[in-house]
């Protein structure tokens, strides 16, 4: 971007204390627009972020953080000197005298809207309503776009579709530090992964009925499931001991970001079953680490992971069972999707995506 630097606010409030999906997106863009040069971000969220100034905003709860939003946020643009609004999820004033651009990471909760309580679903809903608002939408796939089009009623024209990456760090970790991570875990001998697991929309349940159907011609094989505990932990420690399969499966809970790439450079595969997905960061991150990934052909999937992935249908754990039983009795077949998925990863980076949006920040202020 050529001339005097653009000073953008960028809302990202909604940073959780443990960052997954959208709150990577938040930091590892914002991190990579400091590297831009001429682009100037102030960011707020509850804690500092890497190479922006800091405008600190509460910390607890959507309801506080929206009331904050609604009654603060212009004043805080203003205040701070900005000339683009960049809401990292969703939110977007109404009423801005600059300039506004908007994320929208994915409308499941139009698509699929089971997935979601009645609550968290208005609320997502009314928050992604406002991205209307901006002059121009980012969405992270060629499938969110045709939602953003489908449901929210917006122009084709305004819409950008800027690819999401792997995090800095994610590559293949040294056999020392996968030989300890398994330790740590228990995983003695091959295992499968899953990453955020209790969602009913990840059908995490699809890969606890594929160990089941292993268990005649894999026995020695573990289906590992990484994330913090939700609304179905206890049904999928329910559903894997009816099948028998409970000494076959480790709940890890939250796994933190430092042990990441050596838990999946172990993996035989990644198992995927996702029913929708505005990216798929997950795979695309297991990619980074070489490790093969067994994922639904769920929209954006497909668009994203190419030829990278082994793909099988929605809500079919015999399909599951059939591609992993191939990855784990041959490591011919897994050494090929391996360097398959690691050149997949590579065609995606940070410093691209903040690039990309950084020409939309010259677009709305051209």
């Amino acid at each position: 971007m050529g001339g005097a630097a653009v000073r953008v606010f960028l809302n990202a409030s909604s940073l959780p204390e443990r960052p997954a999906g959208a709150g990577v997106y938040t930091l590892q863009l914002a991190s990579a627009l400091a590297g831009i040069p001429g682009v100037e971000v102030t960011a707020a969220s509850p804690r500092p972020i890497a190479g922006t100034r800091h405008w600190p905003v509460p910390a607890s709860g959507a309801a506080r953080r929206f009331l904050w939003e609604v009654r603060s946020l212009g004043d805080a643009v203003r205040r701070a000197g900005a000339e683009v609004y960049h809401g990292t999820h969703f939110y977007t004033p109404r009423r801005l005298n600059i300039p506004r651009v908007a994320t929208i990471h994915d409308l499941t909760f139009f698509r699929l809207p089971r997935r979601y309580g009645l609550a968290h679903r208005e609320y997502y809903r009314t928050i992604a309503r406002t991205a209307r608002h901006a002059e121009r939408v980012i969405v992270p796939s060629g499938a969110v776009a045709s939602d953003a089009v489908r449901y929210l009623h917006m122009r084709p024209e305004r819409i950008r579709v800027i690819a999401e990456a792997p995090r800095a760090g994610l590559a293949p970790a040294p056999a020392e530090a996968v030989s300890a991570v398994r330790s740590r875990y228990g995983l003695d001998g091959p295992y499968l992964m899953c990453l955020g697991t209790a969602e009913p929309g990840k059908r995490t349940v699809d890969a606890l009925r594929a160990m089941a159907r292993l268990r005649e011609s894999n026995p020695e094989a573990t289906l590992a499931l990484a994330g913090g505990r939700g609304p179905l932990s206890a049904a999928l420690e329910a559903e894997a001991a009816r099948l028998g399969v409970q000494e076959r499966v480790r709940f890890l809970g939250y796994v933190p970001d430092e042990e990441l790439p050596a838990l999946l450079t172990g993996a035989t595969a990644l198992v995927f079953p996702s029913l929708f997905e505005g990216f798929g960061l997950p795979p695309i991150e297991a990619m980074a680490c070489g490790t093969p990934v067994i994922s639904s052909s769920a929209p954006a999937m497909t668009e994203v992971l190419e030829q990278g992935a082994i793909f099988v249908p929605l809500c079919d754990p015999e399909s599951i069972a059939r591609a992993a039983k191939r990855l784990l009795d041959s490591p011919a077949e897994r050494a090929e999707y391996s360097a398959q998925a690691l050149a997949q990863a590579g065609k995606y980076s940070w410093e691209r995506a903040a690039e990309e949006t950084a020409a939309v920040y010259g677009e709305v202020t051209g």
